[in-house]
C-alpha cells in the first residue's frame, strides 16, 4: 500500500511537470526571456526567439526546429541530448553551455 502512494504520488508530479512545460514555451515564445528555466524535452517549432534570454536554462532532448536564436543567449544552458533542425544561430552565444550528443541538422 505505501509503494502504492508512492508510486501515485510521483506519477503525479510527473505529470504535473511535463504540463508546465507547454506554458513555459508558450510564455518563452511571448516574452523571450526564461533564464534558469526547466525546458526539459520541450517541442520547439517555428519560434522567433531572437535576442532570446536562455541563460543556464535546463534543455535536455529539447526539440528546435525552424527556430531563430539570432542573437540569443544560450551561455551555460544544458543542451545535452538537444535536437536542432533548421536553426538560426547567428551571433548566439553559447559560452559554457553543455552540448553533449547535441543533434545538429542544417543550421543558418
Amino acid at each position: 500500500m505505501k509503494l502504492y502512494r508512492v508510486l501515485l504520488a510521483t506519477l503525479f508530479v510527473f505529470i504535473v511537470l511535463q504540463a508546465e512545460t507547454p506554458l513555459r514555451v508558450w510564455r518563452l515564445r511571448i516574452t523571450k526571456s526564461c533564464p534558469g528555466c526547466r525546458l526539459l524535452g520541450a517541442d520547439i517549432k517555428g519560434a522567433d526567439l531572437r535576442g532570446a534570454d536562455l541563460r543556464n536554462a535546463d534543455l535536455r532532448w529539447t526539440r528546435f526546429d525552424s527556430v531563430d536564436l539570432t542573437d540569443a543567449d544560450l551561455s551555460g544552458a544544458d543542451l545535452q541530448e538537444a535536437q536542432m533542425t533548421n536553426v538560426t544561430t547567428l551571433n548566439t552565444k553559447f559560452c559554457g553551455a553543455t552540448m553533449m550528443n547535441s543533434v545538429k541538422g542544417y543550421c543558418r
